[in-house]
């Protein structure tokens, strides 16, 4: 995987701490993600040594603010159970895994097993990216997403 980030994309996960070929030790997440019952899938693994951990705070050319994280742990928190995601598994015919939040922790923003990214609130389904590099790029941009129906 590689990444064509915008100039802009490149500066918000930057100051967030993101730098080319970042790799940090994930040992504890995965931890807490087999607590929950999932064995993690090699897109997430790879995912989250690149850019787990990371908050992104930022502010938009019209001033609007935002936000995205990807850190498991809280997306989860003490809520949030592996069979809470039964149905957008359904609805997507294959296995997520919640790798954070998205739009100022409105979206809960998981990870398939074939790598594509969501974000979801309520019974609201968007696809952000085939790949964690395009979703990365679309929130950083706020675009809207391909919804699900």
């Amino acid at each position: 995987m590689h990444n064509n980030f915008s100039e802009t994309t490149t500066q918000i996960l930057t100051n967030s701490g993101w730098f080319p070929e970042r790799e940090i030790d994930i040992k504890k997440t995965v931890d807490f993600l087999e607590s929950k019952g999932y064995q993690p899938f090699h897109c997430v693994l790879k995912m989250l040594s690149e850019f787990g951990g990371l908050k992104c705070n930022f502010q938009h050319p019209n001033g609007n603010k935002d936000s995205f994280h990807i850190i498991p742990e809280e997306a989860y928190g003490d809520y949030y159970e592996k069979e809470d995601f039964e149905e957008i598994e359904v609805r997507l015919n294959e296995p997520i895994i919640a790798i954070g939040e998205a739009r100022n922790t409105y979206m809960l923003m998981f990870m398939s097993k074939s790598g594509k990214v969501f974000g979801e609130m309520g019974y609201c389904l968007v696809k952000f990216g085939d790949n964690i590099f395009e979703a990365l790029e679309l929130l950083c941009q706020a675009l809207p997403g391909e919804e699900i129906e």
